[in-house]
């Protein structure tokens, strides 16, 4: 039997069961369908979060009293940690010679005020004069404040997008005042449209001079201190000499944790693909239950057809129909379905990663090689699924299969 009759057989028995068809295909278009959907929205995710992260600049270290928290327990042990303090900032500024730049930074959120318009929940930072250009911040007009202004705590600031956007629509905010709790400051800079990260504006603060943040709202949060080291091949010496530092002004023990965090992009981005291994995973495992189920299915039908078919296996067999060619025709018919499942499935994870690329800043997209793996396992799921089927019907005894009403 040449392949073209074994495949006009296979269709046929399908079609002529189109309800009992679709509801086994329903588990391979759901595995599929996520699996295509899910590695396509990660990927567009880990892309996504690489280009955040990058923003930090892979010279860039920052000491600061939480750092990364994986639990409730490193929280709760956080919060018993020691402030870092101005003199801690100045004393890594003086000891740590190394370094190319060192930098403070605090904030915290307070309403601004301008021209009769609020604004709650405003991030705002106080920073050294030279934290905007180890972080990369780009300005739209204006400038950023001097070191002899941030030295003198002078009332500057520069402003987010969105706070220009908001309380100056139409009008130029350069000279003019913003309240922060009801503390003038002068407008001397607006910074470029940085968008949002994870559905979070990065549009929505006033920066100004540390010195001039601690003046009005008080000196009672612990520093980050952000440290530049002149090359990747000095970094690991800084980040010893930072950390010495800080351990000695605590009194750390030699054998006791650091008690401060360290933040990278190394770091951050092991974070990330921590968490997004770990939904990937989940969602994988999720997936493989409906590809069992699908598998399933597709075998009990295969059953059931060769039990209805038992008199017609025969009549063929009878007719010189070799054991290879009810075998291949079987197990056509199994991985017709699934790999059709694969194809539907396919589509609509592609139609998910659309969704997810238009309604989000993720880049998620279907490639290539997604859609083959997704139809590459839907067909290996047919063929596993089908496979003893296919092996009864060839080996039915022709006699005994004629005798069958």
């Amino acid at each position: 039997m040449i392949l073209e009759d074994i495949a006009r057989i296979g269709l046929g028995s399908l079609t002529a069961h189109k309800l009992r068809s679709a509801l086994n295909l329903l588990g391979i278009i759901i595995a599929v369908a996520t699996i295509v959907a899910v590695i396509s929205v990660v990927s567009g995710l880990n892309k996504y979060a690489a280009d955040v992260i990058s923003g930090l600049g892979p010279n860039t270290l920052i000491f600061t009293k939480f750092g990364i928290i994986r639990s409730r327990e490193a929280f709760l042990d956080a919060l018993k940690r020691k402030d870092i303090s101005n003199d801690d900032l100045e004393a890594v500024r003086r000891l740590v010679p190394q370094a190319r730049r060192v930098a403070g930074r605090v904030f915290s959120t307070h309403p601004v005020y301008a021209g009769g318009h609020r604004l709650a929940d405003t991030f705002v930072l106080g920073a050294e004069y030279e934290l905007p250009w180890m972080i990369g911040l780009e300005l739209q007009d204006g400038r950023f404040f001097t070191e002899n202004e941030a030295d003198a705590a002078r009332a500057v600031a520069v402003i987010g997008w969105d706070i220009k956007d908001e309380l100056f629509p139409h009008e130029d905010p350069l000279g003019r005042e913003i309240k922060v709790e009801g503390r003038p400051f002068r407008i001397i800079g607006t910074m470029a449209k940085q968008g949002s990260t994870f559905g979070q504006s990065q549009d929505r603060f006033v920066l100004m001079p540390l010195a001039a943040y601690q003046h009005a709202f008080g000196i009672t949060r612990s520093l980050d201190i952000f440290v530049e080291v002149p090359d990747a091949a000095s970094s690991q010496a800084v980040e010893d000499a930072v950390r010495l530092v800080l351990r000695s002004r605590r009194g750390t023990p030699f054998s006791a944790p650091d008690p401060f965090g360290i933040v990278d992009a190394d770091a951050l981005n092991i974070l990330w693909k921590s968490i997004t291994f770990s939904a990937f995973a989940l969602v994988i495992w999720i997936s493989s239950i409906s590809l069992v189920v699908g598998g399933v299915a597709i075998a009990n039908t295969m059953f059931a057809s060769i039990v209805e078919r038992t008199r017609e296996i025969g009549l063929r067999k009878a007719l010189g129909a070799r054991r290879r060619d009810l075998h291949r025709q079987f197990l056509f018919e199994a991985v017709a379905q699934s790999f059709v499942g694969g194809v539907i499935g396919v589509l609509l994870g592609w139609l998910v990663a659309l969704a997810v690329g238009h309604f989000s800043p993720f880049p998620a997209r279907v490639t290539p090689f997604l859609v083959g793996t997704g139809l590459t396992v839907a067909t290996f799921s047919g063929l596993l699924a089908g496979w003893l089927p296919a092996m009864r019907a060839a080996r039915l005894d022709p006699i005994v299969a004629l005798r069958e009403d």
